[in-house]
């Protein structure tokens, strides 16, 4: 999987811009705490642990990072849901770790719609 093919297609999406927007970021600091948190988690970290790291990595304070994280798996399902069949490499992963995070569906309805999305089922 290629987290910065994915940010940089969620990027110029305005999805990220009402996203930072909501959380008082500029979208250059919300792609950047994308990436940050997708990092995180492909490297086998818990969503959930992610704010600290991310807020020492980009800069930004850790509690815009912890308002930030329940917007990312609603921005990687749009994402997914414009990616070709059989291009999707490791978003169901990365949409099932998200799966906890506050307002993130619970890990039962984002696995849920990993399998629909992936035919996983």
């Amino acid at each position: 999987m290629d987290i910065q093919s994915i940010v940089s297609s969620i990027a110029s999406s305005p999805a990220l811009e009402a996203a930072a927007a909501k959380v008082g970021v500029t979208p250059e600091q919300a792609q950047a705490m994308l990436h940050g948190v997708l990092t995180h988690v492909d490297n086998g970290g818990a969503a959930e642990t992610a704010a600290a790291p991310v807020a020492v990595k980009t800069g930004i304070d850790p509690e815009l990072v912890q308002r930030f994280l329940p917007m990312i798996a609603p921005l990687l399902v749009r994402h997914a849901q414009n990616v070709p069949a059989g291009a999707e490499g490791g978003l169901g992963g990365l949409l099932g770790a998200l799966g906890g995070l506050e307002g993130g569906g619970g890990a039962g309805g984002l696995a849920g719609l990993a399998e629909g999305l992936f035919g996983q089922g």
